[in-house]
């Protein structure tokens, strides 16, 4: 798959070379995310004469010294071949105090890069102390060190790399948490496609790299939905693995992931399904929240009392893991296809627009140039919903400024009708039975479509100073902010 989007990070991996003194970088996120991809990109872009990219794997301490120790060794030109096979250093302080002295001795930068660190940290936890240590003591005096850490496990990193607590706290000159890629990345890794046919991939992929590897090797979404339910693909078995890696005892967890992924979103809704007790699990969900792989949400405007929360799966894969293929496992592993594509039939399209189609909308809000049209900076960004005189109130996408008291409510709709007028007009209705509009603050409506509107809906808007944002604008400018690059903005501050 072609190289896209991560120009700020390659922007941050430039900074952290070109400086004038020691650099420290830790670069972390999920699995399949990136980030081997992109320091290979960062290394092929630039001119780094002299750099060593080691992996650490999940042997031992004492295997995976001897292999450190063989590469770092014949990295400097020194030792070169005559190196014999049992080499190692005593230990992992003398293995950095050489590579500190590789660094002081020459006359470029010498990146050392350690690529998953964190099985290093699981199979000998005081490498963090050491490296801590040699740091203090000495890397961080000699301008030519660059020392790159890389991990998967989130909640290690976190904890034993960045954390308050953590012997390396406030050491690193540079902290990248690579996140998945934009929706507006995806149109150049599928020129081809509908932009519906985009939505749907980033529905089922989300931003991860790997999964949307999958449909550009098929070439069509159906070929790349196929691809992704053989036996032995990545999309099958990554989930277990992510659970695995970042969790103890992921059985009770995947329950939880599994009742959010079928739609139930509420505390009672998601304990019952779960099969656990609504004492237990806020445990749960604050170790996935924790994660990056559940949220919870509160309406916009609300006190976050927890008596209107729902809780979603945030990572678009793994909510469609737990929707479509958690569930057929059993059809899938004996090649039985049929159960899971007629769910997927009967159930893709509200799926798509409840949860991705929704949340393009709201991201819409932080296009460059959209606050700046409404009159407003939004200073919150979600969405509405509520029991109000006994009727239910659901908005989809609502942008606020509470100092200002001016609103934009928005109404985004995935289906293949064109929208007629009613729409527009059932949206203010319901809007009336939000507190703020009820209070008279300053409305302005927004209508998202995957199809085109009604002339009748095009006259009421215009009439009414109503928005109306089909699915090729909307994607249009999603494109435009991916591209964004905040930091070339030219700005000059008075004082």
């Amino acid at each position: 798959m072609r190289f896209v989007g991560r120009e700020p990070e390659l922007q941050t991996l430039e900074q952290f070379y070109d400086r004038k003194q020691a650099g420290f970088l830790v670069l972390y996120g999920r699995r399949r995310i990136g980030k081997t991809s992109l320091l290979s990109q960062w290394l092929r872009e630039g001119r780094k004469p002299r750099v060593l990219f080691w992996t650490a794997t999940t042997e031992g301490s004492a295997y995976l010294l001897r292999e450190f120790s063989q590469s770092l060794a014949r990295f400097d030109p020194k030792f070169g071949a005559a190196l014999g096979e049992e080499f190692t250093f005593r230990d992992w302080t003398a293995a950095f105090t050489y590579y500190a002295e590789i660094a002081e001795n020459s006359e470029v930068p010498v990146v050392l890069i350690i690529d998953e660190f964190t099985h290093l940290v699981a199979s000998h936890s005081s490498i963090v102390s050491a490296i801590q240590i040699e740091w203090d003591h000495r890397l961080s005096q000699i301008p030519n060190v660059r020392l790159l850490l890389t991990g998967s496990l989130i909640g290690m990193i976190e904890q034993d790399v960045l954390s308050i607590r953590a012997p390396l706290y406030g050491r690193a000159s540079y902290i990248l948490k690579l996140r998945p890629l934009h929706f507006g990345h995806l149109a150049a890794l599928f020129p081809d496609w509908s932009a519906a046919e985009r939505v749907a991939a980033y529905a089922i992929c989300g931003g991860i790299p790997a999964y949307l590897d999958v449909f550009v090797q098929a070439g069509t979404f159906e070929a790349g939905l196929r691809a992704g339910l053989a036996p032995g693909s990545l999309m099958l078995t990554d989930p277990a693995l992510l659970l695995h890696d970042q969790l103890k005892d992921p059985y009770i967890y995947e329950s939880v992931l599994a009742s959010l992924g079928n739609g139930f979103h509420v505390w009672n809704d998601i304990a019952k399904m779960a099969g656990i007790s609504e004492g237990s699990l806020g445990f749960y969900l604050k170790g996935l929240e924790g994660l990056d792989l559940v949220e919870k949400r509160d309406p916009i405007l609300s006190s976050p009392t927890g008596r209107k929360s729902r809780y979603f799966v945030k990572d678009p894969f793994l909510r469609f893991y737990y929707r479509f293929i958690q569930r057929f496992r059993t059809n899938i592993e004996r090649n039985d296809l049929m159960p899971v594509i007629k769910a997927i039939n009967t159930e893709l399209r509200a799926f798509i627009g409840t949860y991705i189609f929704e949340e393009l909308c709201r991201e819409w809000i932080f296009v460059p140039g959209v606050q700046e049209s409404l009159g407003f900076t939004a200073e919150k960004i979600g969405a509405y919903w509520s029991q109000n005189r006994g009727q239910g109130v659901q908005l989809d996408v609502v942008a606020a400024n509470s100092h200002e008291k001016k609103l934009f409510i928005g109404e985004a709709k995935w289906g293949t009708d064109t929208i007629s007028r009613n729409i527009l007009t059932d949206l203010i209705k319901r809007s009336q039975r939000m507190p703020q509009v009820e209070a008279g603050w300053e409305v302005q409506y927004g209508l998202f479509a995957r199809e085109d509107f009604t002339e009748a809906t095009k006259h009421a808007a215009r009439e009414l100073g109503v928005r109306l944002i089909p699915l090729k604008q909307l994607e249009a400018d999603l494109i435009r902010a991916a591209k964004y690059r905040p930091m070339d903005a030219e700005f000059k501050i008075e004082f």
